[in-house]
C-alpha cells in the first residue's frame, strides 16, 4: 500500500531520451524545502548546545571536570568507581581511605611508595598482582583527577538532565534530512515503448 502511494506521490513532467523524468508533489514551490532546511539547522544546533551544557555538569567546578575527562582517559582503564575490581582496584571512598598527600605522590609518581615499601603500595601490588604504573600526569592533571574523586562518590549511573532533549534534537534532526531529501530528490523512471 505505502509502495502504490509513493508512486502516485510523482507525477511525469516530460520526456527526454527515453526517460521520463518527474517532479515532487510539491510542484516547483520550493518554500517547504527552505523550512525543512532551517529546521535541519535549527536541530543540529540545539543538539551542538546540548552537547556543550552537557560538558560541565553542575555542581562541578572546572578542575572536578578535567579531573573526570583525565580519569576517562587514563585511569579509567585500570580502575573503577563503584563498579568493582578492574586491573587495579576500586577507586569508590578512595579520599576518605587515603590522606590527599599520599594520593597525590601514588598518582604523580607510584615508583616512590613501591620504593618506600609503603604498606598500601605494598598489599596492592600483592593484591592485584602488578604495581600501579607511573601514567604521566602533570601535578595539575593529578590535582584535577583526585578533586573529581571527591566529588564522585559512584559511578555515574543515572541518565543526564539533558539526554532526553538531546535525543529528540537528533531523532528530529534525521527526520528532517529525511523529508529533505525526499521532498529534493528527483526520479527518473525509464519508459519502454
Amino acid at each position: 500500500m505505502n509502495i502504490i502511494r509513493l508512486q502516485q506521490m510523482f507525477v511525469p513532467s516530460g520526456r527526454h531520451y527515453g526517460y521520463a523524468t518527474t517532479r515532487s508533489v510539491f510542484g516547483s514551490h520550493s518554500g517547504i524545502r527552505w523550512v525543512v532546511f532551517l529546521l535541519t539547522i535549527v536541530s543540529l544546533s540545539l543538539m551542538t548546545s546540548t552537547s556543550a551544557a552537557l560538558a560541565a555538569p553542575l555542581g562541578q567546578d572546572a578542575s572536578a571536570t578535567a579531573g573526570g575527562e583525565t580519569y576517562g582517559q587514563i585511569c579509567a582503564a585500570c580502575h573503577t568507581i563503584g563498579g568493582g575490581v578492574r586491573l587495579g582496584p576500586d577507586l569508590q571512598g578512595v579520599t576518605e581511605r587515603r590522606d590527599e598527600a599520599w594520593l597525590k605522590i601514588h598518582i604523580l609518581t607510584p615508583q616512590i611508595h613501591h620504593e618506600q615499601n609503603d604498606p598500601a603500595s605494598i598489599a596492592n601490588r600483592e593484591e592485584y598482582g602488578l604495581a600501579m604504573p607511573d601514567p604521566g600526569l602533570t601535578e595539575l592533571q593529578v590535582e584535577a583527577v583526585i578533586a573529581y574523586l571527591k566529588t564522585t562518590t559512584t559511578a555515574p549511573t543515572v541518565t543526564p538532565a539533558l539526554y532526553i532533549p538531546s535525543l529528540a534534537a537528533g531523532v528530529l534532526a534525521i527526520v528532517a534530512v529525511t523529508i529533505l531529501g525526499l521532498s529534493v530528490g528527483r526520479k527518473r523512471v525509464e519508459v519502454r515503448s
